[in-house]
Order: C-alpha cells, then sequence, then structure tokens
C-alpha cells in the first residue's frame, strides 16, 4: 500500500472534527456533491527523492505530500459559517506533526470553479 492510501485510511480513523472523508489522490465529483457541511481531504504524493548525504549507499527517501483541503460551498474562509478554517487546518497540521511530518510552506486559500473555498498544505519527512 502507498503512502497515500496509508495517510488517507490514519486521517479516516484519527476522528478529526469537521472531517468528513480523507481521499487518496483526488476527491470524488460524487463526494463534493454530498458533502454540506464537513471538510473532504485529498492526499497525494508531489515527490520522493533518495535522501543520500555523502554515500552511493541508497539507505532513506525523502518523500513530499500534499493535503488538498475542501471546504463546503458556502464556508467563507473570512467569516467560517460551517468549519473554523484555520482550528481545522492546525489539527490537520498536529495530526502530521505527531507522525514526524514537516509542515512546509503554502500559498494559502483560494476558490475552485464550483465555489468551494480550498487550500493545499505539504509536508515533508524522511523514510
Amino acid at each position: 500500500m502507498t503512502i497515500v492510501y496509508e495517510l488517507s485510511e490514519e486521517l479516516n480513523k484519527a476522528g478529526i472534527k469537521d472531517l468528513d472523508h480523507a481521499h487518496p489522490f483526488r476527491i470524488p465529483p460524487s463526494s463534493l456533491v454530498k458533502c454540506q457541511d464537513k471538510a473532504l481531504i485529498a492526499v497525494s504524493e508531489v515527490m520522493d527523492n533518495p535522501a543520500e548525504h555523502g554515500s552511493n549507499t541508497y539507505n532513506e527517501m525523502s518523500v513530499q505530500v500534499q493535503i488538498k483541503i475542501c471546504y463546503p460551498i458556502g464556508n467563507n474562509v473570512n467569516n467560517n459559517l460551517n468549519i473554523d478554517a484555520d482550528v481545522f487546518e492546525k489539527s490537520i497540521a498536529s495530526f502530521f506533526m505527531q507522525k514526524n511530518w514537516l509542515r512546509q510552506a503554502s500559498s494559502g486559500h483560494y476558490m475552485d470553479d464550483s465555489g468551494h473555498a480550498e487550500i493545499d498544505l505539504f509536508f515533508k519527512r524522511r523514510f
């Protein structure tokens, strides 16, 4: 099983408030239509590189994942109608940091074509 499937399963079992479901790779359109009051997450691998430190011995990988958070339509990031985005994103970051993932820079919230507020969070870890 890939890291994307493992992380999706762990997020779904974590009991994070306001999380409807975490999906590997992408959020199915049918889930976007059904989800009215909770956030959805897509977990994707962005990059995996060998972590080599002055040696030809391959012994470690550096993996970066993207966590796309999709808020329900009507949940405006500025007035937080349904979900407090700051609290939710801190709970997601806390989940990853407890598993020794390092948070990377993100470019902030944006609106997708269908009116969902979204943000992409990035985390990095060595295995």
